[in-house]
Formats: structure tokens, sequence, C-alpha cells
């Protein structure tokens, strides 16, 4: 009976087929209990500056494992953002509903939540309708999908220590489908794309 690949084995195969750089790191934390960290890194070439990225760490945060798209950007050092799937939770307090950031396209507004430090950025990266459709199509596709800046900033190996990230990313478990790679890894370049500085 053929063992069952690990997640790890399945992001080699993809990369392999796609020609894309593949480097993991895995550190034992316990052998006793069997905790590891795992990270994966793969380099795109075709997208510039891009990072896939899956982490698994010890952490007890919520993004103690996640898997994404990362681009280093900089000038934007104190900005933040995070876009997900507006929840039916989400309407439930008026209060917070009628305070929360709106881009100002109701069919936009009503199906993500935002949560941003710098309203004027937020407007000029979301400015775009064909920006907007891109979003809420990807956040359709799956749970636990994000949009972030500044949200996650990994730097678990030299070349991304100390960076700021525009990530596109799923929390709480890693993208294994190669469809879905691809799609993210073009909504972070869409969006990477509308950033004055760079």
């Amino acid at each position: 009976m053929e063992k069952e690949k690990s997640s790890v084995d399945v992001l080699k195969d993809i990369a392999k087929r796609a020609d894309w750089e593949f480097n993991k790191v895995e550190k034992t934390l316990n052998t006793r209990y069997g905790h590891r960290e795992r990270n994966v890194i793969i380099r795109n070439y075709n997208i510039k500056d891009s990072y896939f990225i899956s982490a698994q760490s010890t952490n007890f945060d919520k993004y103690r494992i996640y898997s994404g798209i990362f681009f280093p950007v900089s000038g934007y050092d104190n900005y933040k953002l995070l876009i997900r799937k507006r929840h039916s939770i989400d309407k439930l307090s008026f209060r917070k509903n009628k305070l929360r950031f709106k881009i100002g396209n109701s069919s936009f507004d009503s199906k993500v939540h935002i949560e941003t430090n710098n309203d004027i950025e937020t407007h000029k990266l979301l400015s775009s309708s064909k920006i907007q459709l891109e979003i809420i199509e990807y956040l359709n596709i799956a749970d636990c999908l994000y949009v972030g800046f500044n949200e996650i900033n990994p730097g678990f190996n030299k070349e991304l220590e100390g960076k700021k990230f525009l990530s596109v990313f799923m929390s709480l478990s890693w993208m294994l489908d190669k469809k879905l790679i691809d799609k993210t890894f073009n909504l972070g370049d869409h969006l990477r794309s509308k950033l004055v500085k760079f």
C-alpha cells in the first residue's frame, strides 16, 4: 500500500511540475511529544519578488498554521490591512457594523469585512471595481482566506527577516491545490501593482 503524501511532499510535487524553486526547513522542538516547526518557501520567478510560504509553528496564535503568497513591500511600514469574507456574526452588532470601514460600493462592502489603520491607502488599493470583484471571487473559494498588509511578516530565514509584506493567504491550513495557489499568485500580483510606492 502506497504511503500517503505529506503536505510538504504535495507542495514539492506542485513546485517540481511548475518548475518553481522549492525549499523546506523542518525543526524538531520536542521529540517526546512530536512538536516541530515546518516551513516551506516556493519561488515562482514568473511573478517578481514573490514568495509562496507555508508555515506551521508550535505557537498558539491564530496564525500558527498558514499558507499563501507574500510580497515584500517598502514604504508602508505602519500600514495595516486585513480583508476577509463577511460572516453573519459581523452583522449582529449594529454599532460595529455602522462604524466599520467601507469602500463605498455596497455590493463589495456587504460581502467583505475590512480592518485598516489608513482609510486613504485602503481606498487607493481597492478603488478598482475589477480588483473588488477579484477579491470577492477569491474569498468565496474556501474558508479562512485573507488579504493582508503587515498582518503576517514571516522572518524565519535571512532573506525575509525584518521585511513588511502584502499577503494573500489561508490560515489554519496549507494550500495544497495548484489552481488555488495560481489564483493566489494572480490576486497578490494585481494588488501589488496598485501600490504607489515600491
